[in-house]
């Protein structure tokens, strides 16, 4: 009976440093990970610019924000907890934070993001090199 307790605590110990593991390789992978819960995120590249989708239900516009620097885009919300005595509870509520770091170089403050029955869409422009004449 006794190894069979130790067996099972060795197997909690693998799973916590399996859980440790995976969230150290989500930091640096773009910061998933960081809030209550991380909404899915397609991210498509559409030639001049990038456009960045999230199913972002129940997250109302001004409990959003999108913030752009170099190639990184932030984008953070929160989702309110809905009120009253839970039965039973899957949806994840409170605050997330998404991290994501662009494959080419983006133009900053020229983001533009609508929020439509539930998803978010982004569309960021790729910053394009100019020509500049030799004199």
């Amino acid at each position: 009976m006794e190894l069979e307790r130790s067996d099972r605590w060795a197997a909690i110990e693998k799973l916590l440093e399996l859980k440790k593991r995976i969230e150290a390789l989500e930091s640096r992978l773009g910061g998933d990970g960081l809030g209550d819960w991380s909404p899915p995120i397609d991210l498509l590249d559409d030639g001049d610019s990038y456009r960045i989708v999230l199913d972002v239900p129940g997250v109302k516009p001004e409990d959003l924000e999108l913030h752009e620097e170099g190639r990184t885009i932030t984008i953070a919300g929160n989702r309110s907890p809905l009120e009253g005595r839970f039965v039973h509870a899957e949806r994840p509520a409170g605050f997330f934070r998404r991290i994501l770091t662009m494959p080419e170089p983006i133009v900053e403050g020229q983001a533009q993001a609508s929020l439509k029955q539930g998803v978010l869409e982004i569309v960021v422009p790729k910053a394009r090199g100019r020509s500049v004449p030799v004199e």
